[in-house]
């Protein structure tokens, strides 16, 4: 996947544009002042494997940067690793706080409902009937979500 900065986006927008980045993905600037932004962001977060290329206005690649970890030890690793996995988290909550941001926009209500999650008008969100009718869509969690009773049994 790669995305593009536009020039007129700010330093918050560059930040959010990149949180959706994966290891392999390509960041695409035709402003110098964007680049160089984006540089410093990857830099910071220390994230390997994202490609930020300048392009030129035939699309020519001016200037690129990958960051490149330092050889660390092991105790650096694993700091690396809680690290990244509290910015995994970070952009997971962030996905989420859009998607239920979203809901309440169109008028939609995510709820808890036996072992899962449905997603039903808000209407009908108090009604435990509608909760398992038609009206009520189911949402595949892919196994990344569980109850604290469930928790608890297991």
């Amino acid at each position: 996947m790669h995305i593009q900065l536009a020039p007129d986006l700010s330093q918050a927008q560059v930040t959010d544009k990149l949180r959706q980045l994966n290891a392999g993905d390509r960041v695409h600037c035709f402003d110098v002042r964007q680049f160089n932004v984006a540089v410093n962001i990857i830099r910071g977060w220390r994230w390997a494997n994202i490609l930020v290329l300048l392009l030129g206005q035939d699309n020519q690649v001016i200037e690129q940067f990958k960051y490149q970890p330092k050889a660390q030890s092991s105790q650096q690793s694993e700091q690396l690793g809680r690290d990244r996995h509290l910015q995994d988290q970070e952009q997971v909550v962030q996905a989420l706080e859009k998607v239920f941001a979203h809901c309440k926009q169109v008028g939609l209500q995510v709820v808890s409902f036996s072992d899962g999650l449905v997603v039903v008008p808000e209407h009908l969100a108090a009604d435990p009937m509608a909760l398992s009718s038609p009206e009520a869509l189911g949402v595949n969690d892919y196994e990344a979500y569980t109850t604290i009773t469930e928790q608890l049994e297991s």
